[in-house]
């Protein structure tokens, strides 16, 4: 406004010069007083130019410095976030759910007659999952039968011949109490001068043979009931066919192969009419009742955990969600990769400046199984938050854990 108010009265001042010239000499003094009044009316223009001009690298200036301590600020929470973390609230990413895996196998040899599942199926203990060719197992039991029977009637007949030798062995007896008496009689007649010497001879000969008669007949009785054993279980044939018979039948048995637990069965490379080998695996078989979790945690992570401490488990299956679980065990040694050469152990040759953390492995077991969603599944990916104590640095990293609980789902 006051630069056109300027420039209004200079067109009005030159209008005037026009209509009333001045004389020669005073004709500079007019313009003279035009330039100064322009002069006057442009210096506040100027000043206040310059004060806009400072005003604004003031502001930037303000917004600069005010971000980098924003800056500064969060760079220093980060530094700090790491240590106070892995003390008071460890986290490890990466880690997987694990179970006992069992190779299913036959304990018999034969062709296979029936595969009674499918592959990735549900199964509960005892079902059958497949059946081998019992024909030779059935003569097996069948035969050890026979042999159970040979065996009894063996000892049955032992038993029998034994009255029969406690009867001669009486006999025998009978008979040496007779050549007794006649030798004693005989050595009265003789040492009376009434009987020849050859006559007591004879009876002495008698008399011997007897008494080995009765030895004989008595080692007979002693042989078989021996040889008779007992006549119930204790009897050593019997234990040993009726052993046979077990063996046979636990075979026939083990022709049908059942599941051992509640579980699923996997990799299942069964068809009717392959011959499988005792012990060959045939399908796997997986235990959901012994799922855990193994995180690998870096050593300094693990200075204030514990067993039985409180865990916190995410998994990319199941986004959004927590699982509350607590620290089985913790690895009692790793493998450091230090080999030996001619009987010496080689010197590590890492030149790193910063080598890579050695991790321990951490086993997290799982407080209700039954929660886990059904496509949580062995190997699956899992997140594990530990919480020594509580705390503002857990409350913080249980609520990151939630965040990042829900991003993984993106993946």
């Amino acid at each position: 406004m006051a630069q056109v108010t300027a420039f209004a009265r200079k067109s009005e001042t030159e209008r005037n010069d026009a209509a009333n010239p001045a004389p020669q000499g005073q004709a500079l003094a007019p313009a003279a007083h035009s330039v100064a009044t322009q002069e006057a009316a442009t210096e506040p223009l100027e000043a206040l130019a310059g004060t806009q001009e400072q005003a604004k690298p003031n502001g930037k200036r303000k917004k600069a410095k005010a971000f980098g301590l924003v800056l500064l600020v969060g760079l220093g929470s980060c530094i700090a976030w790491y240590p106070l973390s892995d003390h008071h609230a460890p986290y490890a990413g990466g880690a997987s759910i694990i179970a006992d895996v069992t190779q299913i196998s036959a304990r018999v040899p034969g062709p296979v007659t029936k595969v009674l599942i499918r592959d990735n199926a549900e199964v509960t203990a005892g079902q059958p999952l497949f059946e081998i060719d019992a024909s030779t197992y059935r003569m097996d039991v069948e035969q050890a039968r026979a042999q159970l029977a040979q065996v009894l009637n063996s000892v049955g007949s032992g038993f029998a011949a034994i009255p029969a030798a406690s009867a001669k062995l009486s006999q025998a007896e009978v008979a040496l109490n007779t050549a007794n008496d006649d030798l004693d009689r005989a050595k009265q007649l003789a040492a009376k001068g009434l009987l020849a010497s050859a006559k007591l001879s004879q009876a002495e000969a008698s008399q011997r043979s007897a008494q080995l008669n009765v030895d004989a007949a008595r080692a007979e009785v002693e042989r078989l009931t021996v040889a008779a054993g007992a006549s119930d279980s204790d009897n050593p044939n019997v234990r040993a066919a009726q052993s046979a018979l077990e063996k046979a039948e636990f075979a026939l048995a083990n022709t049908q192969v059942v599941a051992p637990a509640d579980g699923y069965v996997s990799n299942l490379s069964l068809t009717q009419g392959q011959f499988v080998n005792a012990g060959t695996p045939a399908l796997t078989f997986i235990n959901p009742a012994t799922q855990a979790v193994i995180a690998d945690f870096r050593e300094n992570q693990l200075i204030n955990v514990e067993p039985g401490d409180r865990a916190i488990l995410t998994f990319e299956a199941a986004p959004g969600r927590r699982f509350e679980a607590k620290v089985e065990s913790i690895a009692w040694g790793i493998s450091s990769g230090r080999t030996s050469v001619n009987g010496l152990s080689q010197s590590s040759n890492d030149s790193r400046w910063f080598p890579p953390a050695r991790k321990i492995p951490v086993r997290i077991e799982i407080a209700d199984m039954a929660a886990l969603p059904a496509n949580v599944r062995l190997g699956s990916e899992a997140s594990v938050l530990i919480i020594p104590e509580e705390g503002i640095i857990p409350a913080i990293a249980q609520s990151l854990l939630t965040v990042s609980g829900f991003v993984a789902g993106f993946n």
